[in-house]
């Protein structure tokens, strides 16, 4: 059964794009009713890509906020608050469910330093421009099809005042590869988007992230160093 659903889905994201992940993680928990609680339980907060995540955000200190896109129940940013209780973050996610559960867990763990909404990763207009240090997305731009990446990715440079840190699928290929999930290449993204930052690319190893992660999956660490910060989003 779990081999018929991926292939439908993966022939619905082939047809439908972007579109198709939009509506699974908006009523997945229709299917998996616990799914948000995974991602804050022990296998899922110990799991070794985050101490990585975590220790490319502390290389962009000092700061005082960030933002993870598809933040799911927000296990990023209970570790990001256990580490730096001083700073503002903030994320958004698709799921109502996963952001009412999360709202519920991080107080019940004491975290008051972290504010969740429901909303689309290219999506962002609730926050200004510049209005963030560091925006961030773990596992989420893979949902996202070539017909809507670009445009996520300038909501990220536009919103993101000092880096942009993601984990994601890149690949060389000139254009975007679809395996269950999408692979896109973002530097040729990042150098129409924000011409003058250069990308460091991480590659996540296999003791990281195992299968198709260890082939496709990458720390990419973008810092928007130049003095209009944002501003110098190329259009």
């Amino acid at each position: 059964m779990k081999k018929l659903l991926r292939s439908a889905k993966r022939l619905l994201g082939k047809i439908f794009g972007t579109a198709t992940d939009e509506l699974y993680w908006r009523f997945r928990h229709l299917g998996s009713p616990h799914w948000a609680e995974t991602y804050v339980a022990s296998a899922s907060l110990e799991h070794p890509h985050r101490k990585f995540l975590l220790e490319t955000i502390e290389r962009q200190r000092p700061f005082a906020s960030i933002l993870e896109v598809g933040c799911a129940s927000g296990p990023n940013l209970y570790l990001l608050a256990k580490r730096f209780p001083a700073a503002k973050l903030y994320g958004v996610d698709i799921s109502q469910k996963a952001i009412a559960f999360g709202r519920n867990w991080l107080s019940s763990q004491g975290i008051s330093n972290v504010f969740l909404e429901t909303g689309k990763t290219g999506h962002l207009t609730q926050f200004a421009s510049q209005s963030v240090d560091i925006v961030v997305s773990d596992a989420a731009l893979v949902y996202v099809g070539p017909e809507k990446i670009e445009a996520a990715l300038r909501e990220m440079a536009r919103v993101a005042k000092k880096a942009i840190v993601l984990v994601e699928w890149h690949t060389d290929s000139d254009s975007s590869i679809f395996k269950d999930h999408w692979a896109h290449n973002f530097r040729n993204l990042f150098r129409k988007i924000l011409p003058d930052s250069e990308p460091r690319f991480l590659k996540l190893s296999p003791e990281i992230w195992g299968g198709d992660w260890s082939e496709h999956g990458y720390i990419i660490e973008i810092r928007i160093s130049s003095p209009g910060g944002s501003e110098n989003i190329a259009e």
